[in-house]
């Protein structure tokens, strides 16, 4: 029976408390996971899956799916550009799956079909949310940004999945419209009632009945509505919702998914885990742990914080300050050298002569013995480096300048300039130890360009 196999969950480090955004004096309480202006929901879901896959070939995974709410393009494939970022082979089936709360919940389901139909013998599911309320309001504040990926195979599972149900209600409790920026919603008492808690107890309550110990993973965006879920369904809450909601706050289409996961990692064997995801309706999902769980995945993902002190320092990091003048809007970067450099900028692709002598950018004449055209692929995503030197850009558009930028020595590879960042305030040292990460680089064209950028071993990506 196929089911999942392993995963990873990445929360952007960068945190506000829910107070601040209130406009009070912040103090130890909730706060939320925020979206730098290098990272989305894409930044989010790579880090995620890189997470989750490790250091494993990736040859066997045939179906790739992107679920979110908030894709950085309304025309352009996410799942491509994941597995891109991820460096999986050329026939990988790729899914893109949105416009709902629950399209996570849709694309395990879909990858768990797909592997027990044979058709592929693993699959690959991402999930990640960048929820992003307008000023002021109750989402702005209790919003999160968060990823998680699952692998889904039918041998070597965790947790099988071994029941399913699901309910369709159309109402309109939230929305948005193409173009908005903002989420809408109804009143509150309505949207909890009908457009969350209502349709998620009808799903549960459809699940098979308990063969043991059950804990409940809700789509809840807070406490309140997770206990309603939890008293209708008879259950209880999994142990990771009330931390999650306070530390990350609700993650939108990744929220259940990371509760999921966060249930896996101390999961014993024979417990079952129910996902509720609401959205125009909602989706169960009955997963039966089969191994025991030994990993610390939501953990990590939410140790890396770097607080966001004011809401001055928010509002310009999420561009909600009115500017004088409006952005250029032109075609940006050519295409055709965006699909000629593709592999450096997306997988950080280099090359290695016949020599020994590795090389980054890509060329045609080696740069140490000078022969021509006799190099291996080779890529440095997923090594380490040391930075040997490094110079502070004032003028360089950043929230927080400067800008540091400096020459990274990969382990075993070449030297690369990147930006560093992940700092907190401090200044780079000679020698620090780094990790890259996917990242945006800048939206010239009005668009998200991506590459590889360095932070601190120390701080999570």
């Amino acid at each position: 029976m196929a089911g999942i196999s392993s995963w990873g969950a990445y929360a952007a480090s960068h945190r506000i408390a829910q107070a601040t955004l209130a406009g009070r004096k912040a103090a130890d309480g909730p706060e939320r996971s925020v979206a730098w202006p290098d990272e989305d929901s894409l930044t989010l879901a790579v880090e995620a899956a890189r997470r989750c896959l490790g250091q494993r070939d990736c040859a066997r995974i045939g179906l790739v799916v992107l679920a979110t709410t908030t894709p950085p393009f309304d025309e352009k494939q996410g799942a491509v550009l994941l597995a891109a970022a991820l460096g999986l082979r050329a026939d990988v089936r790729a899914v893109d799956i949105g416009g709902t709360l629950r399209c996570g919940a849709q694309a395990l389901q879909l990858a768990h079909d797909t592997v027990s139909a044979g058709s592929v013998a693993e699959a690959l599911v991402v999930i990640a949310d960048c929820r992003e309320g307008a000023p002021g309001s109750e989402l702005e504040r209790s919003g999160g940004d968060g990823a998680v990926a699952f692998t889904v195979a039918g041998e070597g599972c965790v947790a099988e999945l071994v029941g399913r149900a699901g309910v369709c209600e159309e109402i309109v409790d939230t929305w948005r419209r193409r173009g908005d920026r903002f989420v809408h919603a109804w009143e509150d008492r309505f949207v909890s009632q009908y457009g969350i808690a209502g349709p998620a107890v009808s799903a549960g309550g459809m699940l098979p009945p308990a063969q043991g110990e059950r804990v409940w993973a809700t789509s809840a965006p807070n406490q309140r509505i997770a206990a309603t879920i939890a008293k209708g369904v008879g259950g209880s809450l999994a142990p990771a919702t009330a931390p999650l909601l306070q530390s990350v706050g609700f993650c939108g289409a990744a929220h259940a998914p990371l509760v999921l996961a966060a249930t896996l990692d101390t999961a014993a064997a024979g417990q079952e885990i129910a996902l509720l995801a609401h959205g125009d309706g909602a989706e169960a999902l009955l997963f039966k742990v089969v191994a025991q769980g030994a990993s610390d995945s939501v953990a990590q993902a939410i140790a890396g914080r770097i607080p966001v002190r004011s809401q001055a320092e928010w509002r310009k990091a999420r561009n909600l300050d009115i500017t004088e003048y409006p952005a250029a809007d032109d075609q940006g970067i050519s295409a055709t050298i965006h699909f000629r450099e593709r592999a450096e900028n997306i997988r950080l692709e280099g090359q290695r002569c016949t020599c020994g002598e590795p090389q980054f950018p890509k060329g045609r004449i080696c740069i140490r013995c000078g022969t021509k055209d006799s190099f291996a692929a080779e890529t440095y995503a997923d090594r380490g480096g040391s930075l040997v030197t490094y110079t502070l850009d004032a003028f360089f558009p950043s929230p927080t300048p400067p800008t540091a930028v400096g020459i990274v020595q990969v382990d075993d590879g070449p030297r690369i300039y990147l930006q560093i960042t992940d700092l907190d305030g401090r200044e780079p040292e000679i020698g620090m130890r780094l990790r890259f990460v996917f990242r945006k680089i800048h939206e010239v064209g009005k668009r998200p360009n991506y590459f590889w950028k360095a932070v601190p071993e120390r701080i999570e990506a």
